[in-house]
């Protein structure tokens, strides 16, 4: 079987769970000790490829009055575990935007404040099915992955891939989100049957009021087809292999189903209703299916 490249790191329960090589227990040591949140910071958090983009390019035009500006999204909204990245700490929190915006994919017990209620965090959640063939091509472009789809199946059911399981991340979120109104949580498929109301509901989250020329601008500048053309609001400028899809690569509902075999479909569907049993916790996975 094809390895993939991780690193282990304390989950913040107890535990552990598998990281991205570059993400190491230093790093999320120096994030513990030296991450200081303010109240009026804004997180985007989210499981690996469910949507971190998207919702970064609504919250930074939505606090920047509608306007893309001169930096690219990941330096505009920069990446809570890039610290080496971005030169130190001390850079990193040093954003001269007010309120300052981070984007991360840190488990809830790991990201910085959120069980204090310092700031306010938005949680994108995807369909984990889509989220697993989103996440194939992330690994193989990007992550230097080179096995198959069905390898990759495996570690992603086992929770073996980067940020390790989707479900305990996602409902480790889901749970706090029920508790806390610091915490919006979104899914991805609902922000794809209305962008516009998702913006909406982003920026009253965020306290912020929009006319209806702005809440357009927002939307518009939002939508998957103007961000893959934009440089500045994709990670095409870090795309790595060619012979994959770029970053931004279909951003649609069920193309799992190009994908899954009937086999993998009732394995994965027995690990995701055990998981999501005692939740009302649901997904769309497209043409109609809510689970």
């Amino acid at each position: 079987m094809a390895k993939y490249k991780h690193t282990i790191v304390k989950n913040g329960k107890g535990g552990y769970v598998v990281f991205p090589p570059f993400v190491t227990q230093k790093e999320m040591d120096l994030i513990e000790e030296k991450f200081v949140v303010r109240d009026d910071d804004v997180f985007v958090t989210a499981y690996p490829k469910s949507g971190t983009t998207w919702m970064e390019q609504i919250v930074h035009l939505t606090l920047n009055n509608g306007v893309q500006g001169d930096k690219v999204l990941s330096e505009a909204v920069p990446w809570v575990e890039g610290i080496n990245r971005y030169q130190g700490v001390e850079k990193l929190l040093n954003q001269q935007a007010k309120p300052r915006r981070f984007h991360s994919h840190l488990p809830y017990h790991l990201m910085p404040g959120a069980k204090l209620n310092l700031a306010k965090y938005i949680y994108v959640a995807r369909n984990p099915k889509d989220n697993a063939i989103s996440f194939y091509f992330h690994s193989c472009s990007k992550l230097g992955y080179d096995g198959t789809w069905d390898e990759f199946f495996d570690l992603y059911i086992q929770g073996k891939v980067g940020y390790g399981s989707f479900f305990d991340h996602v409902l480790d979120w889901w749970q706090a989100s029920q508790k806390s109104n610091n915490i919006l949580f979104v899914k991805y498929e609902d922000m794809k049957q209305d962008l516009r109301q998702a913006v909406k509901t982003v920026a009253d989250f965020l306290g912020v009021k929009l006319d209806e020329e702005l809440w357009e601008a927002i939307a518009s500048q939002s939508s998957f087809e103007s961000m893959a053309a934009n440089p500045q609001a994709n990670l095409d400028w870090v795309y790595q292999r060619p012979e994959f899809p770029k970053h931004m690569r279909k951003g649609i509902i069920g193309d799992w189903r190009n994908y899954f075999t009937t086999e993998q479909n009732q394995i994965f569907d027995e690990i995701y209703l055990k998981s999501m049993k005692d939740t009302d916790l649901q997904f769309d996975f497209g043409e109609g299916i809510i689970i």
